[in-house]
């Protein structure tokens, strides 16, 4: 049996986490300029709630809310939760900035990177191999990088704390071994004071909260659990049924899902460049998954 039918499921759900994270910057755009936080305060609450809903209604699915009270009965992985959510905020907070400022090239550039900087954890953390192939194949990714970074004038700092950032995220979750939706209830559960306390804090400063309220905004706020909840419960998924690189390596169906709605939604110019850049990125994709025989890699 080929690596492609053991891991169906797994790669199925690491490349559809990355198409909707494609996504995510027409919903920010459409929520417009806000108090960043703010928009990272709702991401977290009503995940949460999105969560608590899901570990009760389908305790068979998910383990119910015994699953959560069980991890967090371990020292070490209570640690790793604070971790884990301290890391995954400080991604989402730099991330919505990027979009806001207009500095969205920067953050393309990060999930460029992310990719690279995961199969080099995956390497040193989970003792994963390459062979010769799946060096060519990072090689001519990474070759496709270099001319990104090379065309932008370099790595900015929003880049490279959104891939190191967001990879050692995946790290520290596949290391503790706790299923996607228990993992992420505890670390927005973890989040629920501070933004609770936030939003009073927004309120006691004459602040409408809410994204200035109305009921257009409001709706606004609690899609943001939903686009928070959904790719990254089909992250986690493929995260844990795959080898580190090769989920890594399908998150590039995120910036090619971005660059497709830059060019045919927004009617971004598509210079010979990115045409050039991700021609190597594909190519190096093919030839990584072309070559693959065993669920376990090389």
């Amino acid at each position: 049996m080929t690596f492609l039918k053991l891991n169906s499921r797994g790669l199925a759900s690491a490349s559809l986490a990355a198409l909707l994270w494609g996504f995510v910057p027409v919903y920010i755009g459409a929520v417009g300029v806000v108090d960043p936080i703010e928009l990272v305060v709702h991401r977290a609450l009503w995940s949460a709630v999105i969560l608590l809903f899901m570990l009760i209604c389908l305790p068979r699915l998910t383990g119910g809310l015994k699953a959560d009270r069980a991890a967090l009965a371990t020292p070490a992985l209570r640690r790793g939760f604070v971790l884990s959510c301290a890391l995954l905020t400080v991604n989402w907070i730099v991330f919505v900035h990027a979009v806001q400022t207009r500095q969205v090239l920067d953050a393309v550039i990060g999930y460029f990177i992310y990719p690279l900087v995961t199969v080099l954890l995956g390497m040193a953390v989970f003792r994963e191999r390459l062979d010769r192939w799946g060096w060519v194949a990072v090689a001519i990714v990474a070759t496709g990088v270099m001319v990104k970074a090379t065309g932008i004038g370099g790595i900015p700092w929003i880049a490279a704390v959104l891939a190191v950032s967001f990879a050692l995220y995946g790290v520290v979750r596949k290391r503790m071994g706790i299923d996607g939706i228990t993992g992420m209830f505890v670390e927005t559960v973890i989040l629920v004071p501070p933004c609770v306390a936030y939003l009073w804090w927004m309120q006691a400063g004459g602040k409408t909260i809410f994204f200035g309220g109305g009921t257009v905004n409001i709706i606004m706020a609690l899609l943001a659990g939903v686009i928070t909840v959904v790719p990254l419960i089909l992250y986690h998924a493929g995260n844990r049924a795959l080898p580190l690189s090769v989920a890594s390596l399908l998150f590039y169906i995120n910036p090619t899902t971005q660059l497709l709605i830059g060019v045919f939604y927004f009617g971004a110019a598509f210079p010979l460049r990115e045409a050039f850049v991700f021609g190597l990125i594909w190519t190096g994709l093919v030839v990584y998954f072309a070559t693959r025989r065993s669920p376990s890699g090389p």
